[in-house]
């Protein structure tokens, strides 16, 4: 059985072999690399866990619908404009939603292994990187998505990202700090900088002298789970092409949460779902669905 291979950073990355591919199922070595780098690092990278076919259907249909969004007033930007970062919603007609996206069996069972079985999908989204002006993009600062008083030493939820094209630093591949989620804490606790909303500048300091952070380049037809906790920035996109990145966020069955996503009626019935247990809202067909909405709340309810 091969290991696993390092990327920067000495992030964790698991080829999938055709048995794998063919059985929608893991081996238990791989398994295991992938429970424990989640535990050590906070992510680890399936190189090869979606359809590239999928992934390029899918960017065909999102890339002018960026575009269309990046040209409205209205849009959300994720940590202002001057990132040229945008928060899109992907495509909802059945055509365009993939299980080995929006539902991978590899990252379903992996995740499985660190909730507990049936996991909660209660968010799907994505965020679009945009070249500013001349390249003058500014970075997000690092981040944490857990400014609430979350569940202590255990992890409670999962990131799934997927890139529609391969990433790295040219077209702003996420920065993330192997690690740090073993160290984030409550903001009540003092972690994050009020004037940036960002993790304060000594504790990022510390943590770069004894882990600092990479940026993550990947291929097409990767996913990338990461723990929730883990600190992590968007970074800018330095090319003429808009980058789109799906983004899954999964909980265990006891997280006590109100947040769905939301679907046409005209889906119901009509996705493969495997092991997740989707949380959506169904509403009536038609609806735009490329507003969207940027109130989400993750927070564990009382």
């Amino acid at each position: 059985m091969p290991s696993p291979t390092k990327l920067e950073g000495d992030v964790t990355s698991i080829h999938l072999t055709p048995t794998e591919l063919s059985t929608k199922q893991l081996s238990s070595h791989n398994l295991q690399w992938a429970v424990e780098a989640l535990h050590r690092d906070g992510l680890v990278v399936l190189e090869n866990a979606i359809s590239p076919d999928h992934l390029d259907k899918l960017n065909a249909r999102m890339i002018p619908e960026a575009k269309y969004l990046y040209a409205q007033k209205n849009t959300h930007h994720n940590f202002g404009t001057g990132t040229g970062n945008i928060q899109q919603e992907p495509p909802q007609e059945v055509e365009y939603i993939f299980p080995d996206v929006i539902a991978n069996p590899f990252a379903t069972e992996i995740i499985s292994c660190m909730l507990g079985p049936k996991p909660q999908l209660r968010f799907l989204s994505a965020n679009t990187a945009f070249k500013v002006g001349n390249d003058e993009g500014r970075r997000q600062p690092a981040h944490v998505d857990v400014e609430f008083d979350f569940p202590k030493g255990i992890p409670f939820g999962f990131c799934v990202n997927v890139t529609l094209v391969d990433a790295d630093e040219r077209n702003g591949a996420t920065e993330v700090w192997p690690g740090s989620h073993l160290s984030s804490v409550t903001p009540d606790l003092g972690i994050v900088d009020p004037a940036t909303d960002g993790v304060r500048a000594d504790l990022l300091e510390k943590r770069r002298a004894e882990r600092p952070p990479v940026q993550l380049g990947v291929k097409k037809g990767a996913l990338v789970i990461r723990d929730f906790r883990l600190w992590h920035a968007g970074m800018p996109n330095h090319t003429d092409e808009p980058r789109v990145m799906l983004v899954m966020v999964l909980f265990p069955k006891w997280y006590r949460s109100t947040l769905e996503m939301v679907l046409p009626e005209s889906v119901k019935g009509k996705i493969d779902w495997g092991d997740v247990e989707p949380c959506v809202k169904w509403v009536k067909n038609g609806e735009d669905y490329l507003k969207g909405a940027h109130d989400h709340d993750f927070a564990l309810l009382p």
